[in-house]
């Protein structure tokens, strides 16, 4: 048997109104769990389903209990019993549990259980008698569908001095009639064996005071019998009655544990179960007419938003076509400026080119001027040996004498001429050294300046690419924001769709608010007590009434290892889908 651990014995008690429903299949896997049962178990509803329902078992409870509620419905019937429950943080909860067996399509299906919060006199009477069993000293206890019977002689007394059943007073009324029909008989027979008038007058007298008492007998238990049918019946007809008007809120009083009064509590347990669901409905309309209401409140906002979105996207589209025209007008300017940048590098080039040739001159008549001055220096030399020649001829003159006057005075001037030569040369030199230095530093500069001009050459051409490279840009850009202008016309053709589609569901909202306004308005035929009225997220359902006690009336003296199965009461053979005996354990 599963052992859940821990357990702390600390008790959650349920609410008067706690309703707890669940549903398992054949296995005892649990497929339904209520929101009271999930509040109440302390486990999630993820959890729950799928989970064997043994999850909530408490080790308290003796496993001949499971054993004979497994017993019970597996032979179609219900179990009514009070079974304490562990909680998922070790506490535990009592409560009055009836399991029945549901079908679908004439097959058995599984299980359903409501349980709801036990009396504290059946609470402490199935402590005890569970504590007994567990412990191995209840030895005269038993369990009879759920209910706890004393076995043996005492339990039959009990029940012999408790016959309250239809059946029990239906039998005692025939087994009295034919006891009275055999004794008026035998008196009778007597009476006509009597010898004397005396003794034939007492047996008929006797016959008779038999008669009567035998029909004053018959007389009481008939009168009990359909007093104890006509009042179950016609508060049952009252309570149907107060049903079938809406009315959950009815109450149906105990008859007892006879035929009778059973079907009174299984009605009773019927409005437990549609109270529940009408609960659990109201509370989801309440929920689902909130959410209606947020829908279409939403859907308003969106219609608003997207109305306010559709305008922006008008604007944007407007921008988009100037930002456009903007770009494109750009790209034209950063063409023509290309253009421009290329004639410019064109003409730099040219003026590079010119400004080569004027250093090439530039070079050529630095070597003129060199030449020039070589020229000037065999000048001078010329000058220098004329004039010494010129010494020479007045040497050779003066010692001529008069002779040699003539002669002296020509050399005189070839020394003369030599002399203003050498000058001239000097002078010539001086200029011609100055033209070079000056020729030189011209060159200088026009070499810078050809560097200037190639710098000039690479800068133009370099503006010239970036001018080529953002022309080309802002055709990508316009294009680019071509595809950005499209996109947004067509996000403002998807924006009024939308909302087109915002107005059809604020539509589609009003029509299921009036559908959930309907909805309520025929669930309000259904009229709770005020405790069954919360939201269903802390609602939990009520089942039948406590059904523990020291004897069962009319039960039959059977303890947990003598119970066999009876029939399923007409209900279709389902035995060979039933899991077998052994698989109470799941539960």
């Amino acid at each position: 048997m599963r052992n859940n651990q821990p357990v702390t014995q600390r008790e959650y008690e349920l609410q008067d109104d706690d309703f707890l429903i669940s549903r398992t299949d054949l296995k005892g896997r649990i497929t339904y769990a209520n929101p009271a049962f999930v509040k109440v178990s302390g486990y999630s509803h993820a959890e729950l389903m799928g989970a064997n329902h043994n999850l909530v078992r408490h080790p308290d409870m003796p496993p001949v209990a499971f054993a004979n509620l497994w017993q019970t419905i597996q032979g179609g019937q219900s179990w009514n019993g009070i079974v304490k429950n562990r909680r998922k943080n070790g506490d535990h909860y009592w409560v009055n549990a009836n399991v029945t067996p549901y079908y679908e399509n004439g097959q058995l299906a599984g299980y359903a259980s409501v349980r709801v919060k036990p009396s504290r006199r059946d609470i402490d009477t199935a402590a005890a008698a569970y504590q007994a069993i567990q412990a191995g000293q209840g030895g005269n206890l038993g369990l009879a569908r759920g209910r706890l019977v004393k076995r043996g002689l005492p339990g039959l007394l009990e029940r012999l001095g408790k016959l309250g059943s239809l059946r029990g007073r239906l039998t005692l009324m025939v087994g009295s009639s034919v006891a009275l029909l055999l004794l008026s008989g035998l008196l009778g027979y007597l009476g006509m064996q009597a010898e004397s008038a005396a003794a034939h007058g007492s047996y008929q007298m006797a016959q008779l005071g038999l008669v009567l008492v035998g029909l004053l007998l018959l007389a009481g238990l008939g009168y009990s019998t359909v007093r104890s049918v006509l009042r179950p019946l016609h508060a049952s007809m009252d309570f149907t009655a107060q049903l079938a008007a809406g009315n959950l809120g009815a109450e149906l009083p105990d008859f007892g544990e006879h035929e009778m009064g059973r079907m009174a509590h299984l009605l009773d347990t019927l409005r437990k179960s549609l109270t529940s669901i009408a609960a659990d409905v109201n509370g989801s309309i309440d929920t689902f007419a909130h959410s209606a209401h947020e829908i279409a409140r939403g859907n308003e906002n969106l219609a608003s938003r997207t109305e306010q979105q559709a305008a922006s996207l008008q604007q944007t589209a407007a921008s988009m076509e100037q930002l456009t025209g903007t770009v494109q007008q750009n790209a034209g300017n950063a063409r023509q400026a290309s253009q421009l940048s290329g004639d410019a590098s064109d003409t730099v080039r040219d003026s590079g080119a010119v400004m080569s040739q004027v250093v090439e001159t530039m070079r050529e008549i630095t070597a003129t001027s060199r030449k020039m001055t070589e020229i000037i220096n065999v000048i001078d030399s010329i000058a220098f040996q004329t004039n010494i020649l010129a010494l020479n001829a007045s040497v050779e003159a003066a010692r001529a004498g008069e002779q040699g006057r003539g002669f002296a005075v020509v050399a005189s001037e070839v020394r003369n001429l030599a002399s203003r030569s050498a000058a001239a040369a000097k002078e010539i030199r001086s200029l011609i050294d100055s033209s070079s230095l000056q020729i030189e530093s011209g060159a200088q500069l026009v070499r810078r300046a050809e560097q200037s001009i190639d710098g000039v050459v690479g800068a133009v051409t370099r503006v010239n690419d970036i001018m080529g490279e953002i022309a080309a840009a802002s055709d990508e850009q316009s294009s680019g924001i071509a595809q950005v202008n499209q996109a947004v016309v067509q996000m403002d053709d998807v924006t009024q769709q939308n909302a087109g589609l915002v107005q059809s569901a604020a539509q589609v909202a009003k029509r299921l608010e009036d559908q959930v306004a309907e909805v309520e308005r025929a669930i309000s035929v259904f009229r709770l007590k005020e405790t069954a009225a919360r939201p269903a997220a802390v609602r939990a359902p009520q089942a039948s009434r406590p059904a523990v006690a020291a004897t069962g009336k009319g039960m039959p003296n059977t303890g947990p290892a003598a119970m066999s199965a009876k029939g399923s009461s007409g209900k279709p053979d389902s035995r060979r889908d039933v899991p077998v005996v052994e698989e109470w354990e799941s539960f």
